[in-house]
C-alpha cells in the first residue's frame, strides 16, 4: 500500500490492515546487552506516566526489552496475533495499523480497586500462559477490608491459592500491604512483622510473581540511587520470571509510544462525529456511557465558543484508565489524545483540555502569541475550565484564578504586590504565570463576555497575515486584544504588575481603518464567575457590561 492511500485510510478513521503495515517495519529498540527477554508492560488495567514513558528506558538498559499496552490481555497472548500499533511511513506520518504481537516472556501488570478488573478471557489467557512457560509478574494495591474478595485481582490470586491483604506491613521504613499465600509460594521478602510482601512460585512450566505494591519497584525519577535500586530489584524479578521460556531473541522491533500513549494500544474501537475511540474491553461502562453521550456534545461546546477549522482527519481518542492526566499528540499524523481516567468527570476535563490543544481559533494557526502559546496549556485550560464548569457542576471563576489574590483583599484599589501573591506577581511581572492569565482572561469576560476571546484570536490572524510565523510579543498580543475589545487594556494589565515598554495604545490601524481605544475601566478586582455564554459574531465590534471594573 503506497503513502498516498495510507493517508486516505487514516483520514477515514481506519486502522490499516497487517499486510499492509508489514511493508513499513518498526524501528528496532535500544537495548544495552540485549538479553533477548520480551517483557509486556500492561496498562490496560491501570495507566500512568511512569508506565508510559519513564519505566521502558530503565529496562532497556538492563538487557530487557519492553512494550508498554492498553490492551486486554487475552488479546495479547496468542504471538502473531494482530495487535494495534503506529507505523513509520513517513517522518511525520505514524498511522494506526494492525501489527502482529510478539511473543512475551513476561507479562508485568498491576491491578487497582477503581479500575477495570481482569476479565474472565483474561483469567484464562493468563492461565495458559502460565502453564505453557509464561511468567507473570503482578503487583497490587491499597484495598479496603469490605473490598478484597471481590476484588478481581485477588479473584485471579484465588487460582493460585493467594491473595493480597487489606493490612498493612512497615518495610524499609514505609507501609505496604501484605500478601497471604500458601506453601506452594516461596517467600522473598517479609515486613516487620513476618507477614510476607513479595512472594513467588512456578505454574506449569512457567513463573509467577507476587508484589503487594507496585512501589516496590516505582522510583523516584529525582532520585538517582532510587532508580538504580528499584530498576535493578525489577530486572532482577523480570529475569527470575521469565526463566520458564526461552528468550524470544531476534532483532528487538518493539511498539513503541512515538511521542504518546502506546506502543500497543486498545483492540475496540467506536466511531462518533470526528472522533475515532480506541478502549479496552474491559473497560467500565461508566466512561463507555461518557464517551458516547458526552464527548460529542463536549466537542460541540469547545466549537461554539471557540469555532475553529475542523481537521480533515478525525481525533483519535485513546481512553485509559488510571487515576488521571492525558496527552496529546501533534508531532505525528493522525493527531493523537489520550484520556488517563476512570472517572467520568475526570474524563470529562481531560477531554476538554486535549480536544481544545486541537482548536487553532477561527481562522488557523498564526503567530503565535504569548500568552503560552495559541493552543498551548493556558488556552487548553481556559477552555477545559468551561467544560468543567457545565458538566461537573463546578461554579466560581474559571479554573479558579481568584487564588492569585491575597486573602485579605477587599477588593479596593492597591498597589500589585498587595493585591496579588507574591509568588504568582513574581513570575508575571517579566514574564508568565498561568493563573495570572487565566486571571487577566477571566476578567475580560466579566466585561466583554466569552466572544472577546474568539474575537481576539479572529484579529490576531488578520493583523498579522503578512507574517504568518511570527512569535508575537507581549506588546504585540495586548495591542491585538485591546483592538478585540474596543478599549485599551495596557492601563489593566500594568496594573495587575505586568511590565511593558509603553502604558497607553490610544489609536490603532485595523483592517485600513482609524480605531480610537478608550482606556478599558477594569482593576485588579476580584474576578466573577466562569461565563458559559453563547458567543456573539466574532467578526463585529463588542458591546462591553458597564457594570464591570
Amino acid at each position: 500500500m503506497i503513502p498516498e492511500t495510507i493517508e486516505k485510510w487514516w483520514k477515514s478513521g481506519k486502522t490499516l490492515p497487517v499486510e499492509a503495515a508489514t511493508q513499513y517495519p518498526l524501528k528496532p529498540i535500544q537495548v544495552a546487552n540485549d538479553t533477548g527477554i520480551n517483557v509486556l508492560v500492561d496498562m490496560s488495567h491501570r495507566c500512568d506516566f511512569f508506565l508510559l514513558w519513564r519505566l521502558g528506558e530503565q529496562l532497556h538498559q538492563r538487557g530487557i526489552r519492553s512494550a508498554g499496552s492498553h490492551a486486554t490481555l487475552d488479546t495479547l497472548l496468542t504471538p502473531e496475533s494482530p495487535c494495534r500499533v503506529r507505523i513509520p511511513v513517513a517522518p511525520k506520518i505514524h498511522p494506526f495499523a494492525w501489527w502482529p504481537t510478539p511473543r512475551w516472556n513476561v507479562v508485568l501488570s498491576e491491578g487497582d480497586i477503581l479500575n477495570p478488573a481482569y476479565i474472565p478471557e483474561e483469567l484464562q489467557e493468563l492461565k495458559k500462559y502460565l502453564h505453557d512457560g509464561g511468567g507473570l509478574i503482578l503487583s497490587g494495591n491499597w484495598i479496603k477490608e469490605d473490598c478484597s474478595e471481590n476484588w478481581s485481582v485477588n479473584q485471579l490470586l484465588s487460582e493460585y491459592n493467594a491473595e493480597i491483604l487489606p493490612s498493612d506491613e512497615l518495610y524499609q521504613g514505609h507501609r505496604w500491604p501484605a500478601v497471604k499465600v500458601s506453601n506452594d509460594w516461596e517467600i522473598v521478602l517479609k515486613g516487620a512483622t513476618g507477614k510476607p510482601i513479595h512472594a513467588r512460585r512456578t505454574y506449569g512450566k512457567g513463573r509467577l510473581v507476587l508484589l503487594a505494591s507496585s512501589e516496590l519497584f516505582r522510583f523516584d525519577q529525582e532520585n538517582k540511587n532510587d532508580v538504580v535500586q528499584k530498576s535493578d530489584f525489577l530486572a532482577e524479578i523480570i529475569s527470575w520470571a521469565a526463566a520458564g521460556s526461552s528468550p524470544v531473541g531476534g532483532e528487538p522491533r518493539m511498539p513503541t509510544p512515538m511521542w504518546g500513549g502506546g506502543g500497543i494500544y486498545q483492540e475496540s474501537e467506536e466511531r462518533l462525529d470526528g472522533i475515532v475511540c480506541y478502549y479496552s474491553k474491559n473497560q467500565t461502562n461508566d466512561l463507555l456511557v461518557t464517551l458516547r453521550e458526552d464527548f460529542p456534545a463536549i466537542t460541540a461546546d469547545l466549537y461554539d465558543w471557540f469555532p475553529s477549522p475542523k481537521p480533515e482527519e478525525p481525533m483519535y481518542l485513546i481512553l485509559c484508565s488510571g487515576g488521571g492526566g492525558g496527552w496529546a499528540v501533534n508531532i505525528y499524523f493522525p493527531k493523537e489524545t489520550g484520556t488517563i481516567s476512570t472517572n467520568p468527570e475526570g474524563i470529562r476535563s481531560i477531554f476538554g483540555h486535549e480536544q481544545a490543544h486541537t482548536m487553532p481559533g477561527p481562522r488557523g494557526t498564526i503567530a503565535n502569541h504569548p500568552f503560552g502559546g495559541n493552543q498551548g496549556e493556558e488556552h487548553a485550560g481556559w477552555l477545559q475550565g468551561k467544560i468543567v464548569a457545565k458538566y461537573n457542576g463546578e461554579s466560581g471563576p474559571n479554573r479558579g484564578c481568584q487564588e492569585v489574590l491575597h486573602e485579605s483583599y477587599d477588593g479596593t484599589q492597591q498597589t500589585a504586590e498587595k493585591i496579588f501573591k507574591k509568588a504568582h506577581l513574581d513570575n508575571w511581572r517579566t514574564g508568565w504565570d498561568r493563573l495570572m492569565i487565566w486571571y487577566i482572561w477571566q476578567k475580560l469576560d466579566d466585561r466583554y463576555g466569552p466572544t472577546w476571546y474568539p474575537r481576539w484570536r479572529w484579529v490576531q490572524s488578520k493583523r498579522w497575515v503578512q507574517d504568518p510565523n511570527r512569535q508575537l510579543t507581549w506588546q504585540e498580543s495586548i495591542e491585538d486584544m485591546s483592538i478585540a475589545v474596543g478599549e485599551d487594556l495596557f492601563p489593566f494589565f500594568i496594573s495587575t504588575g505586568k511590565e511593558l515598554g509603553k502604558t497607553r495604545f490610544a489609536n490603532a490601524i485595523f483592517l485600513d481603518q482609524s480605531i480610537h481605544l478608550p482606556v478599558a475601566p477594569i482593576g485588579p478586582t476580584p474576578p466573577g464567575n466562569v461565563r458559559l455564554d453563547a458567543i456573539d459574531d466574532y467578526t463585529k465590534p463588542l458591546v462591553p457590561n458597564s457594570n464591570t471594573c
